[in-house]
């Protein structure tokens, strides 16, 4: 696994360059953010610590009911006028599923809800605003590659601290989820519903065509997407 890290002055970027071919299987990358050691959670998926990465600091989290590993551990940077970016080597006119989730947990003991941004390279794609210290924040979203790395950064705190507890990364095969706009747009999940669940038991999905683990508690489950503009599609 080649891993370089380096600290932009004069555009105020941080970034950990993962090569995704290196992970358990092409394009499919799981990071434990704030972690200290590989594991295999229930479900078969390897998690990684984000150990190498130089800036930043880690914090456990302090939710009772919260026992999966990933989500015990989280990684959080200064609020200041730097974006902190986790960068991965990528395949060009390559589609990728990007995930990241945040877990607040009162990590400062402070109960000071952060609220930040998060973006994909130079295209905002979401803030973030913490308003249950014991709910996880989802964001999902599906890209064409058209270049040979992507970054996903945190920054523009207005309260609190950017954090991050899991970033993941995963590469699709063939066609799937092709659409006619990719160059222009990328697809930002909307919601995922379970049709028929009999518990909450999170389940897997694997679909033959694309080695994407979307995670539902039901087998008949249905993602439903929307598209938003990339802004800056030469930087992705």
């Amino acid at each position: 696994m080649e891993i370089r890290l380096s600290l932009f002055s004069l555009s105020f970027f941080l970034l950990f360059l993962l090569d995704a071919s290196s992970a358990q299987m092409p394009g499919f990358v799981s990071f434990d953010c704030g972690g200290q050691e590989n594991f295999t959670d229930d479900l078969g998926l390897k998690w990684t610590p984000d150990s190498q990465l130089a800036y930043g600091e880690t914090a456990m989290i302090d939710v009772e009911k919260e026992t999966r590993k990933q989500y015990k551990t989280l990684r959080h940077f200064p609020s200041d006028s730097r974006k902190y970016c986790y960068t991965f080597k990528v395949i060009r006119r390559t589609r990728y599923l990007v995930r990241a989730t945040f877990l607040y947990g009162n990590f400062d003991k402070n109960n000071d809800y952060p609220k930040f941004d998060i973006s994909l390279g130079a295209t905002l794609w979401s803030t973030i605003a913490i308003s249950n210290a014991s709910t996880i924040q989802v964001r999902e979203l599906i890209f064409l590659a058209s270049s040979p790395t992507i970054s996903v950064c945190l920054s523009n705190a207005s309260t609190g601290q950017p954090f991050i507890s899991t970033l993941e990364l995963r590469q699709f095969n063939g066609t799937f989820y092709s659409t006619a706009y990719e160059d222009q747009y990328y697809l930002s999940v909307s919601a995922r519903i379970n049709f028929g669940a009999d518990s909450e038991t999170p389940v897997s999905l694997r679909e033959s065509q694309h080695v994407s683990d979307s995670v539902s508690n039901n087998s008949l489950a249905k993602d439903l997407f929307y598209s938003s503009q990339i802004l800056h599609s030469k930087v992705l």
